[in-house]
């Protein structure tokens, strides 16, 4: 006979369960290491081993839990007894799995698929469904993204959500600019008896905010009934969210101070549309202080006093594998952490004077770099570090300077030699990166003749590397390069009282010989019938000067 607990037992059981044993902390011998927070060779064991086993630890707790609610509101009494329901259960578990692996496999062949999800055997429900979207969908997505170049996600983002609507349920990717992620999926079961309804939500940070936190948020709502028997059925809810904070070194803290972690459970029901609830909460705070809250229960303990110790471990247990999944989430399965990449911060690096292209042997600069937060702009303070590599001498030469970080440089103290200097700063916001190029080599002048149908022009360029204009008939067409090897161009101008404009994108490659441009984009006239746009390719031809005056 099933005996009703008090809501004190219930706060001292969660208070238990998220509680480390004394023994535990005692031998782990890591009294800087905060006990919430996987340590590395947890990490390394479980990305080498796959996520498999992890989420095979999270049944329990799932299946448990339902059943309790599949006790409590009538569902196993409609279904026949014990073995009827625990059967109903497990058909229930193994077709959200089949669903949930096949929507999976479904994502776009852009994007590679880390695990192959062979070897289950005992299906899925609640909270590890939710940690199967965090690392097979979720991980792998995030290993994607941080692998892409800056262009290919903007694409993505720019393209919207990846949507997929078919037999074995909904779901949704959304891409930011950034690297984050937010997707979801919800599937619908009927098995044994039963009907089964299921939606999870994972978000993923890309970017510490001011703070240097980054978070993984995974929320499950797993609801249950008897087929075709209204006013019975009962939900279990889980919200997990667990914030991670960096240092100013934009490296993972691994004190009390590096983590929080809050995991709720909701369960409740209805049977014969009464109401039934229970609602508790375990984790910890940034510090390490223990989180426990009982906010509520009417109508029905799920907890027997002999269930107690089972309880606490499952608890403690679901509240230690959510936070390796979301750890592992973070450190992006092997492949980094997205902050790591590049597009958190904008790295400003400028220099005085700021031509560093054919310059003059031993040319002094004065260099500052500048990181910058791409979310708000603010400063991301921290560290500079700069590699030169080639030519000439670097003030300071190495080691991290505050940032703004400053230095002066001497070029290249021969003609015809280059030099680069890689920035790379890191700070609680993040990682920036940027290079500067230098070189002593003599620019080649050229004058470019040429066009496209009515459009005639020349001009005159002392240097590829540097904007120039060719002109002709009353157009000017305006080249901005990005390198020797092209960049962009625009246009306008009035061609016999016709207004004229465009713009587009242009190669050069040229020598002493000489060489050619081809621009190729959309251009537009002006006529009293309106205004007609078309694509076309102007080609130029450049024959060598011996200088530029």
């Amino acid at each position: 006979m099933s005996r009703k607990i008090s809501a004190a037992t219930v706060t001292l059981l969660v208070l238990a369960g998220c509680s480390p044993e004394p023994e535990q902390a005692a031998q782990s011998g890591q009294t800087s290491r905060s006990a919430h927070i996987p340590m590395q060779a947890q990490v390394d064991r479980f990305l080498a081993e796959g996520p498999e086993p992890t989420l095979a630890k999270m049944r329990p707790l799932d299946y448990w839990l339902h059943y309790k609610v599949m006790q409590a509101t009538g569902i196993e009494k409609e279904l026949g007894g014990e073995a009827q329901a625990v059967a109903a259960l497990q058909a229930m578990g193994d077709t959200y799995e089949r669903k949930l692996r096949g929507a999976a496999a479904d994502l776009p062949k852009m994007i590679p698929a880390a695990f192959t999800g062979e070897g289950m055997s005992s299906g899925f429900m609640g909270m590890g469904m939710g940690g199967f979207l965090g690392l097979m969908t979720g991980g792998t997505l995030s290993s994607a993204v941080g692998s892409m170049s800056d262009e290919r996600l903007a694409e993505l983002v720019k393209d919207g959500p990846i949507k997929f609507d078919n037999k074995g349920g909904k779901a949704e990717f959304h891409f930011g600019a950034d690297g984050s992620l937010a997707q979801s999926m919800e599937f619908e079961v009927n098995e044994s008896g039963l009907n089964g309804k299921v939606k999870l939500k994972v978000k993923m940070d890309a970017c510490p905010d001011p703070e240097g936190k980054v978070a993984v948020t995974v929320d499950t709502d797993s609801q249950m009934s008897v087929s075709g028997k209204p006013g019975t059925g009962g939900y279990v809810r889980s919200q997990f969210k667990y914030e991670r904070y960096l240092d100013d070194d934009a490296r993972l803290l691994t004190g009390d101070d590096g983590s929080a972690s809050n995991l709720r459970i909701q369960m409740g029901g209805f049977e014969n549309f009464q109401g039934q609830s229970v609602d508790i909460t375990t984790g910890h705070e940034r510090g390490g202080k223990p989180i426990s809250a009982h906010h509520g229960e009417e109508g029905f303990s799920i907890f027997r006093m002999d269930e107690v110790e089972r309880t606490k471990e499952l608890l403690r247990g679901a509240e230690l594998l959510q936070t390796l999944i979301a750890e592992a989430m973070l450190r992006g399965l092997g492949s980094g952490a997205p902050w790591e990449g590049g597009r958190c911060i904008d790295l400003k690096a400028t220099s005085s004077p700021g031509k560093r292209k054919g310059i003059r042997p031993n040319t002094a600069f004065d260099i500052e770099a500048i990181p910058r937060s791409k979310g708000d702009g603010a400063p991301a303070g921290g560290t500079v570090t700069a590699t030169l590599s080639g030519g000439a001498s670097l003030q300071p030469a190495s080691g991290k300077v505050p940032a703004d970080a400053k230095y002066g440089y001497a070029g290249p103290d021969k003609k015809n030699e280059s030099a680069s200097i890689a920035f790379e700063s890191r700070s609680k916001r993040g990682v920036g990166k940027a290079t500067l190029e230098f070189d002593t080599r003599t620019a080649r002048a050229y004058r470019a003749e040429g066009g496209l149908d009515d459009f005639h022009g020349t001009g005159t360029i002392c240097d590829l590397s540097q904007p120039f204009t060719i002109s002709g008939g009353g157009n000017t067409v305006t080249f901005s390069p990005s390198s020797e090897q092209g960049g962009s161009y625009s246009y306008q101008g009035n061609m016999s009282g016709i207004g004229v404009y465009g713009s587009g994108t242009y190669s050069a490659s040229a020598d002493e010989n000489g060489g050619k441009i081809t621009a190729s984009g959309n251009g537009c006239v002006k006529t009293p019938m309106g205004t007609h746009c078309n694509g076309g390719t102007e080609r130029y031809t450049l024959t060598p000067l011996e200088s530029c005056e």
